[in-house]
């Protein structure tokens, strides 16, 4: 007996096809800890839509064979796939666009490529409308690929397919190369293999979608049972991809670092001619420019061979970013002066006018950068500068879409220029940072300099009924002055977590007895890992260190005294010895907080005994204890 005369073999092909996708999805749906949960999820919901459009042709095929019931169960199979490409749709979006801080609707509709979205959306919505009011198709009697006769729908109407066309052929071009686009900005490999992997899988479903209905309305054959069977493939592909990527590289792989300042901000940086300001203001500029702003960054006339070599130093690619036009580097003289005075006039269009074609152009912000250096490029002229930053146009130049940057060698200029720079008028407040005193202002207690105080490992012992916490805030304020990221592995409770004041710019690592798997919080830049699983801290340091993306890492480890009450002595010294031996090979600097009167003197010299550094803060303020010999002697 050949094949095509076994009539119930379609059906079996159909069921299979049906609890092999069934399987799929409730394995998408149960994954626990991946990195992408929404896309997971969307993802799932769209694989229902595929088993709900095999459902109504397995209707009309095999079970309720009638001309009928045919035109209903074509409606039912385009709704279901159509709204399985919107959802994948917006899970491309998801991925390209990544977690987001929510934003006005005039900035949501700014966007471009939410525009985009909204238009192929509403476009499919429009053909969903035209399909059910229509039905433009003929219903006839023909057969399917196994012999077994069947009633399909053929020759449709020209405006229908014209109309229709567009929508497999952008879904190819648009989201499936989002995707694509999204995993060039990952370094963590199995996350760029999973994106790539959903692009060629969602290529070959729209693909399939399009050949093989194509078929069936033109030569009148039923192909739907090969188009499933290469449905059930890709998705067998897709499941497989999201378990190979978890929760923890996502949280590490940031791609979008957060830039520390809001739109509507103007911060004044002073600093010295010995300060290194270039490795600020190059990480500043970087994050600017990772996060899809456009940067302008005016300096000192005599700098712009030492701008252009700092910038690339730290990792800015100068020559890409201004053939696209998202960083604009210029000197002051080029920028303030025409014939060798100061043109205010001139100045305030070229910023407006670099505004309105920064919003044009679909970048959220343009960070506005000045370092203003001694002021020398006025030539004695700076009554001019400040009366132009008096000018009242300042007041709608500066709003939720610029970011102002100044910074000014505060040792070259006089107190009263100064003081005038920091309450120039039409601006409702200016944010000073000193580079000068915060660079230093944590390792100057220890008697070292910054530069000396990199690479250590210290163990810092603290009194609870102290303000210990001082401490902690001027070592996060020293490493944020210096340009360098911070890790936080604290939990809520803690008086540290509290007292922090700019741990937006921080990346939070919270312990939590109450869960046993990782936890994306609601704020960007936090997690929750579960305390009592060193495994895991290990991990995520692990992680830590890998996705460094320049410069040094600085850890606050919040505390010891805890991890101990939570998985015993034992694990503990295990843990902060696996610990230094990870950071023995990198230039980081981590402080252990470790209460001693919480514990017996044998666990306080157990774990006292691993730390060549130690310092300790109790109501007689900080003391050193001891401190390498060889590190304190670097230069």
């Amino acid at each position: 007996m050949v094949l095509w005369e076994i009539p119930m073999i379609g059906l079996i092909l159909y069921l299979a096809f049906l609890s092999a996708l069934g399987t799929l999805i409730l394995f998408l749906i149960r994954q626990k800890g991946t990195y992408l949960r929404s896309v997971q999820l969307l993802f799932a919901a769209a694989s229902i839509l595929i088993a709900l459009a095999t459902s109504f042709d397995l209707i009309s095929e095999y079970l309720v064979k009638t001309e009928k019931i045919a035109p209903y169960s074509e409606i039912g199979y385009i709704i279901a796939v159509f709204l399985s490409v919107m959802m994948v749709e917006h899970a491309a979006l998801i991925v390209y666009k990544g977690k987001q801080k929510k934003a006005s609707w005039k900035k949501f509709f700014s966007d471009k490529l939410n525009l985009l979205s909204i238009s192929y959306k509403g476009y499919i919505v429009l053909a969903l409308f035209l399909t059910v009011i229509f039905h433009p198709w003929k219903t006839q009697l023909a057969r399917n690929i196994w012999g077994t006769p069947t009633y399909i729908s053929i020759n449709h109407e020209l405006w229908y397919i014209v109309f229709l066309l567009p929508i497999p052929i952008v879904f190819i071009a648009y989201p499936c190369m989002l995707f694509i686009l999204s995993s060039r900005k990952y370094k963590e490999e199995s996350v760029v293999t999973t994106l790539k992997l959903l692009a060629i899988c969602w290529i070959c479903v729209g693909s399939a979608v399009s050949v093989f209905y194509g078929l069936r309305g033109q030569l009148g054959i039923a192909t739907n049972d090969i188009n499933f069977l290469l449905y059930t493939v890709c998705f067998g592909i897709i499941a497989y991809s999201f378990k190979k990527t978890n929760i923890l590289e996502s949280f590490f792989e940031k791609v979008h670092p957060s830039f520390p300042f809001s739109g509507g901000e103007s911060v004044l940086f002073t600093y010295t001619s010995k300060i290194d300001k270039m490795k600020m203001f190059s990480t500043l500029i970087w994050e600017g420019l990772t996060a899809g702003n456009r940067v302008i960054y005016k300096y000192p006339d005599n700098e712009d061979t030492v701008v252009r070599k700092k910038l690339k130093e730290h990792g800015v690619n100068v020559e890409k970013h201004e053939r696209d036009g998202s960083l604009i580097l210029t000197t002051l003289s080029q920028f303030y002066l025409s014939d060798g005075l100061f043109n205010e006039e001139k100045a305030i269009r070229t910023l407006n006018e670099l505004k309105a074609n920064s919003l044009k152009s679909g970048y959220p912000q343009l960070i506005d950068f000045v370092d203003l250096g001694d002021l020398s490029f006025l030539r004695g002229n700076e009554d001019k500068y400040i009366e132009y930053l008096n000018d009242d146009r300042w007041k709608t130049y500066v709003d939720e879409h610029v970011i102002e940057l100044f910074a000014v060698n505060s040792e070259k200029i006089s107190k009263n220029l100064l003081n005038q720079l920091q309450t120039h008028g039409p601006l409702p407040s200016i944010h000073p940072i000193d580079l000068i005193t915060q660079m230093n202002t944590f390792s100057k207690t220890l008697g070292l300099t910054h530069r000396q105080i990199a690479g250590r490992e210290i163990l810092f012992d603290f009194d609870p009924s102290s303000n210990y916490e001082k401490i902690i805030r001027d070592f996060v304020t020293e490493a944020l002055a210096n340009a360098e990221q911070v890790t936080l592995f604290t939990h809520r409770g803690s008086a540290v977590y509290s007292v922090l004041d700019n741990k937006e710019s921080l990346k939070v690592i919270l312990l939590s007895q109450r869960i046993s798997a990782p936890q994306v919080e609601a704020q960007m830049n936090e997690i929750l890992l579960p305390a009592n699983n060193t495994a895991l801290l290990l991990d995520a340091l692990d992680k830590t260190l890998k996705t460094l993306l320049h410069g040094n890492l600085n850890i606050i480890f919040d505390n010891l005294s805890s991890l101990i009450l939570s998985v015993g002595l034992q694990k503990t010294y295990q843990f902060v010895r696996y610990t230094l031996d990870m950071l023995a090979s990198t230039n980081s600097t981590a402080l252990f907080l470790f209460n001693p009167n919480a514990h017996d003197q044998k666990v306080t010299s157990s774990v006292r005994a691993l730390f060549s550094n130690h310092i300790s803060y109790g109501k007689d303020g900080l003391q050193v204890i001891k401190l390498s010999e060889s590190e304190t002697e670097n230069p």
